[in-house]
């Protein structure tokens, strides 16, 4: 039977074009969000259909469909579409909750981070899922580039949820630890993080951040961190360099 792709999900989905995050960057959010929210071989839009339902150039939707396709998330079939690949299986594992400012000092290197955004934003379903919010919530997001002796190595997209840090946009992120001011200035203790990690390629934005070619390898993270009744307090992603990063997982029998 032909299953036709749900156009409708994209018209219900607006870009956001007053804000300076690349159009490209905000279309592979929402087809990730679209990705997540419907099974496995179904249709994707045409180029021509998201052209038209957003009114952007064809290379800007071919720019996030391409990244989607080389990050595995959907796959081309010459003369039928594109269509929703399977799902990667989660693996967890288990990191120490440590700010990068502190793990990189401990170590003797000099950490440096700038702030690419720092605003209030309408959540996407994923980021206001993992925050457990409500969708028409206020939900601060922070951008940041975190280099080593001026070498970009992590680009990190974090949400908060607005009712929980109110006035943490009047903090200097640059100079302050996240979970530092979290817990001084607004008392919540970040207590556990739910963390994934899996392989993905730079896409042109990544790439031109992180001072890499486009298609190089990066280890990608999703966040949750939770504080001490359970509620999560923050949701990121992050784009590792994978040249220069690698990961330590301790692994441990039950009882340990």
């Amino acid at each position: 039977m032909f299953v036709i792709s749900d156009l409708d999900y994209f018209r219900r989905r607006p870009l956001d074009k007053t804000v300076p995050i690349p159009i490209y960057f905000q279309l592979m959010e929402i087809l990730q969000d679209y990705i997540d929210e419907h099974d496995n071989d179904f249709p994707i839009p045409t180029e021509s259909e998201l052209c038209e339902t957003y009114g952007i150039s064809r290379p800007t939707v071919r720019q996030a469909i391409n990244q989607l396709v080389a990050e595995g998330l959907i796959v081309r079939y010459k003369g039928r579409g594109s269509f929703i690949k399977k799902k990667k299986i989660v693996n967890d594992f288990l990191l120490n909750i440590i700010s990068f400012n502190d793990e990189m000092q401990a170590k003797g290197l000099s950490p440096d981070t700038q702030v690419l955004n720092f605003c209030s934003r309408r959540g996407t379903p994923q980021v206001t899922q993992k925050l457990g919010i409500r969708s028409d919530e206020e939900v601060y997001y922070l951008s940041r580039l975190r280099s080593i002796d001026d070498e970009p190595i992590v680009l990190v997209n974090s949400y908060l949820p607005a009712s929980m840090v109110g006035g943490i946009l009047g903090k200097d992120m640059e100079k302050e630890s996240l979970y530092h001011v979290i817990e001084r200035d607004f008392g919540h203790r970040i207590v556990r993080t739910l963390r994934t990690l899996e392989i993905r390629t730079a896409g042109r934005y990544e790439a031109s951040l992180l001072k890499i070619r486009e298609g190089d390898p990066l280890h990608f993270t999703e966040t949750v961190a939770l504080i001490e009744d359970g509620k999560p307090i923050e949701f990121s992603t992050a784009y590792y360099n994978g040249e220069r990063n690698k990961f330590t997982v301790d692994v441990r029998t039950d009882g340990e």
